[in-house]
């Protein structure tokens, strides 16, 4: 195996690429002018993301599409660099039309993190992790 990247549902391509650009996430450009789907590269080794509308992700899964409103599926996370990039990331999700589900603030002494939902509901977590106050395991 030499790759793995992110295929999630959406309800509308333009709004979710919308979102995704307003908080930051690259465009990748093999696929900028398709109207049909979205892409993303995230983080330094570009992991890719795709965005489908439903229609197209069930025909892929041949299953239902999961309701955000009632249950998740899954959690994604993003590491941060420093408490300031969580906060700042919080603004943009707000800013954006996202909504927080889980306030910014301190995990456990040294984790920092907060929780949002995109436009279509999928739960997103970024984390700041202070390895300098992460316990040690004494096993």
């Amino acid at each position: 195996m030499k790759t793995i990247w992110l295929n999630l549902p959406v309800k509308n391509v333009q709004r979710s690429k919308d979102f995704f650009k307003a908080i930051g996430f690259r465009e990748n450009p093999m696929h900028r002018n398709a109207e049909h789907l979205a892409s993303f590269l995230i983080g330094d080794n570009d992991f890719v993301m795709m965005l489908f509308p439903e229609a197209d992700f069930i025909g892929f899964t041949n299953n239902k599409v999961s309701d955000t409103l009632k249950g998740t599926e899954v959690l994604l996370n993003i590491d941060a660099q420093s408490r300031s990039e969580v906060d700042e990331m919080a603004k943009k999700v707000l800013a954006a039309g996202g909504e927080i589900y889980a306030e910014p603030g301190e995990a456990q002494g040294w984790m920092y993190a907060f929780g949002f939902k995109d436009v279509d509901g999928h739960r997103w977590s970024m984390l700041y992790m202070d390895m300098g106050k992460m316990p040690q395991n004494n096993t």
